[in-house]
């Protein structure tokens, strides 16, 4: 027995030895019905690794010890006549611990009403023992005459005893298991957000590698043009360009094919839009709260759909949504609204914030163009967000176009086909 289960013991052996000193004496005679196997039972719900039987043992010990010793201490009776007075309620404990243990009610651990149900006839099976003893020990009959409403008055009081028991163990896993299922929540919105992100690099070097390629058959044809000209040192170089570049583009694809294995997480493949924007508004909700913002986000989804892929929408929103939030000084809203029309999605993201100048409109999805000063830092963005959210949604061969007004607002408007972003539609990617 390790020192964790030891010490598990020791604090069921005490806590109930304490609490079978709050009892009734329901018929005027030495019997008596007290908390202590409530304790006990809840002790070997909780502590599953704890050996019951032995733990049994060890309380009767304890209670025949404890009571004894508070009996002859007070004076009134003699040690011989204390021992043997309190042996049948300290063996109720062991005889109670013994069908516990070889019983399976221990494994009913998801049908509260039969654990319930057994547990109370146990109790009352423990309780019958109990009288057994105290007749055969001390020549104690303590049911009279009326056997048959004393014996089901010792089945309701154990029914009871019992269903509290169950009842509590039940309310305080069902507590467990949804702090559990809320911290697993949040681990999982936290690993869609850092693999979108991670989606967005991937996207990225697959489009670098896209260029390499293209520069590598540039430098190529400059090459041999180089060398029709006798420009054959000049030639030499552009030919090694031509081969780093190859090189390059080789380490990008391995990199990322790795990453693609890596995003290929089956929780991820079932979101919905909902679920996605939800995700999305949740996390801009808090980071509206860090920077002290007071921003108010509504939405109005005429449709909802299954995406192929749901880490690049994650990425799309997470973007405009951001720059929605930033566009806004202190108190504002964000307003998201999908519908359809014929066979195109359109995604509309409202905001209104400072909005845009008209001559920052036609260069804000050029990569680093950035008009927003990072305050605590004195730095500018680096313009990446909506140059990315153009390069995605031009993945989905879709549109994005912008329209605001200074000081009022700011207006995306996505449009895509639906068979290019709805999983299980024929795609013309």
């Amino acid at each position: 027995m390790n020192k964790k289960v030891l010490k598990d013991v020791l604090l069921v052996v005490i806590f109930t030895v304490f609490a079978a000193q709050l009892r009734v004496h329901p018929f005027d005679t030495t019997f008596r019905i007290g908390l202590g196997v409530i304790v006990f039972a809840m002790g070997c719900l909780y502590k599953k690794d704890i050996p019951v039987l032995w733990t049994g043992v060890l309380v009767s010990l304890a209670i025949l010890g404890f009571r004894t010793g508070m009996s002859v201490w007070g004076g009134d009776i003699a040690l011989s006549s204390a021992f043997l007075t309190h042996i049948p309620g300290s063996l109720y404990y062991a005889f109670f611990a013994a069908l516990l243990k070889y019983s399976k009610v221990l494994s009913l651990e998801h049908q509260p009403i039969q654990r319930g149900i057994v547990l109370g006839f146990m109790d009352f099976t423990s309780n019958v023992f109990e009288i057994m003893l105290r007749f055969l020990l001390l020549q104690e009959w303590i049911v009279g005459d009326s056997i048959g409403m004393h014996l089901l008055s010792l089945l309701i009081i154990g029914m009871l005893r019992m269903f509290l028991v169950t009842g509590l163990y039940s309310t305080t896993q069902n507590q467990r298991l949804r702090l559990m299922q809320r911290a697993e929540n949040k681990k999982l919105e936290e690993l869609v957000l850092l693999t979108s992100s991670l989606q967005a690099e991937v996207f990225y070097l697959q489009k670098s590698a896209q260029d390499m390629d293209r520069l590598t058959k540039e430098s190529y044809e400059i090459y041999k043009s180089l060398m029709e000209k006798k420009e054959r040192l000049l030639g030499r170089k552009a030919l090694e360009i031509s081969r780093m570049m190859h090189e390059v583009k080789h380490d990008y694809t391995r990199i990322n094919t790795g990453l693609k294995k890596l995003l290929k997480t089956p929780e991820h493949t079932d979101y919905t839009f909902s679920e996605v924007l939800d995700l999305s508004i949740k996390v801009h909700q808090n980071y509206s709260i860090d920077t002290d913002k007071h921003i108010h986000f509504t939405r109005d989804l005429q449709v909802d759909f299954a995406p192929k892929d749901p880490l690049v929408w994650t990425s799309i929103l997470n973007n405009i949504i951001a720059n929605g939030v930033e566009a806004i000084p202190r108190r504002g809203n964000i307003h998201i609204e999908l519908y359809e029309e014929e066979k195109e999605l359109i995604l509309k993201i409202l905001d209104n914030g400072r909005g845009i100048d008209p001559k920052d409109s036609k260069h804000i999805f050029i990569p680093g163009f950035s008009n927003k000063l990072d305050e605590a830092s004195g730095c500018y963005s680096n313009g990446l967000g909506l140059s990315h959210v153009e390069n995605l949604v031009e993945f989905f061969n879709g549109s994005i176009e912008v329209s605001s007004e200074k000081e009022k607002g700011t207006t995306f408007l996505i449009q895509v086909a639906k068979n290019n972003v709805i999983r299980g539609e024929n795609s013309e990617l």
